[in-house]
């Protein structure tokens, strides 16, 4: 029975991506990009038939409630989306395979932002059009699903976070993401509104500033790199600006939107956002050796790198050979620590690394004083022994699989310091970074098909969780 309602919910949201596929095609056609134009109808015709039979086939299938299709509907509903993502690639560029086009899509839908496709892309609109749209709504999911059924299942120590959120008991499973994705939807509208106009009355192009409207707010860094660095003073600022509010709390946000009040108190993950930004602009400035009027180019380096959006200004990404390596293990530090827990980012997320840096000082608190009693503090919340474990479990299996996909890349022949980088990066959701950390990597573009497929299949453990995906292996959820 879960199965069927799993197949249902499915079908639900690939008509909702395929209805977004309508927008790319019609502009292919208005701005005379007919090869675009015939894989975007060819990609939503067949989301269409695919969806409406899943949807139409399944639709009377009974509400349940079992592990089984929380733990299943964020990792098969990821899948499904990216596949769906990925056909007008496919379509577009048969010669290279499914694929890149699997991996363009796994891309989007996680707000990874590299491409495979990368340089030839670049100057065919309508699909630059359609990468910024999917991840956009990719990043929406990503927040309705940590709300939702991440935080239902405590992952990572999720509920030590007090959302501002409230939905009755009852509502649970598929009925609370539908309805944090209704209260999160009109704030993320708005502000994916106001950072497009704000960049167009800065004096960006008008599709320039919608590009990159829907990706600040994502936090993907979907745009070509040439886009950002060639942006002026003030729009870099409205760019820095709205990365700070895409990677900040999503349900914080919309409790400012209801009360009118800033609530900074309540957001501690905001209030430590600025901290490390300021202190990660101070290091980029004493590394780079870059003047003061280069310090909004490096207060944007730094808040791209914690909201997981990779793309670097020049003043960074065009650093000497002998002076990146101390500039890229900070990229790196910075994106792994990651954006809010309840934001599109990536990364372990700052609440995870404020918490262990509390239970590493209640330790040596303990070694000084082993009888004493020793609680950790999230706010008013106390970090119980689930929530303790459950925040090992996610570093740890973070840890692992990132090391997994970094030797299995280099036993396929990348040099170790590009796997490295590349497996951080796609479990980070930080794909455009690996760029600026390892100049010696020839680009996204030169990789190979298994190669894409382990990097797909760890951008998908970085946005699901860990231990979301290692739950599948435990007998339990087998035996019901």
């Amino acid at each position: 029975m879960w199965k069927s309602r799993l197949f249902y919910l499915i079908g639900s949201w690939i008509l909702v991506l395929s209805g977004l596929q309508l927008i790319p095609l019609f502009y292919a056609l208005g701005v005379g990009e007919l090869n675009a134009a015939s894989s975007f109808f060819a990609s939503t015709s067949l989301s269409l038939l695919l969806g409406g039979a899943l949807f139409l086939g399944f639709r009377s299938t009974e509400k349940v409630r079992v592990p089984r299709l929380t733990i299943f509907l964020p990792l098969a509903g990821v899948v499904s989306l990216a596949v769906m993502a990925g056909l007008p690639l496919f379509f577009l560029f048969p010669d290279a395979g499914f694929l890149p086009a699997l991996y363009d899509g796994m891309s989007q839908i996680t707000t990874n932002g590299s491409s495979a496709y990368e340089g030839s892309i670049d100057e065919i609109r309508s699909v630059l059009l359609w990468r910024a749209l999917s991840s956009w709504t990719g990043g929406l999911m990503a927040i309705s699903f940590t709300l939702s059924l991440l935080m239902a299942m405590n992952s990572g120590g999720l509920q030590l976070h007090r959302s501002p959120l409230h939905f009755g008991d009852r509502e649970s499973g598929y009925q609370r993401l539908r309805a944090t994705t209704r209260a999160i939807l009109p704030v993320y509208v708005f502000a994916t509104l106001l950072c497009f106009i704000l960049l167009w009355l800065a004096g960006t192009p008008r599709f320039d500033a919608f590009l990159l409207a829907l990706s600040a707010v994502s936090t993907a860094g979907v745009v070509p790199e040439a886009m950002v660095q060639d942006l002026g003073g003030l729009p870099q600022f409205l760019l820095m600006f709205f990365l700070l509010v895409g990677l900040s709390n999503w349900d914080f946000h919309h409790l400012r939107s209801r009360t009118m009040s800033f609530c900074f108190r309540q957001d501690r993950e905001l209030r430590l956002s600025l901290v490390v930004i300021a202190g990660a602009s101070l290091l980029l400035f004493l590394l780079t050796e870059t003047s003061l009027a280069d310090i909004m180019s490096l207060i944007l380096a730094a808040t791209s790198a914690v909201a997981t959006y990779g793309i670097m200004p020049s003043e960074v990404a065009g650093l000497e050979i002998r002076a990146y390596l101390p500039v890229a293990i900070l990229l790196l530090i910075l994106t792994a620590v990651g954006g809010a827990i309840a934001s599109p980012s990536g990364g372990l997320k700052q609440m995870r690394a404020m918490l262990v840096f509390r239970l590493g000082r209640a330790e040596i608190d303990r070694l000084a004083h082993p009888h004493g009693v020793h609680t950790v503090l999230y706010g008013d919340a106390v970090a119980e022994k689930r929530d303790v474990d459950a925040i090992w479990l996610l570093l740890g299996s973070f840890v692992l699989i990132t090391a997994l996909g970094a030797i299995s890349l280099a036993i396929l022949g990348i040099h170790f310091q590009d796997a490295l980088t590349l497996a951080v990066t796609a479990m980070t959701l930080s794909g455009p970074l690996a760029v600026s950390a390892s100049p010696g990597f020839a680009g996204y573009g030169s990789l190979a098909q298994v190669d894409y497929a382990i990097l797909s299949f760890l951008m998908l453990v970085g946005r699901v969780e860990a231990p979301i995906f290692m739950a599948i292996f435990a007998k339990a959820l087998w035996r019901g």
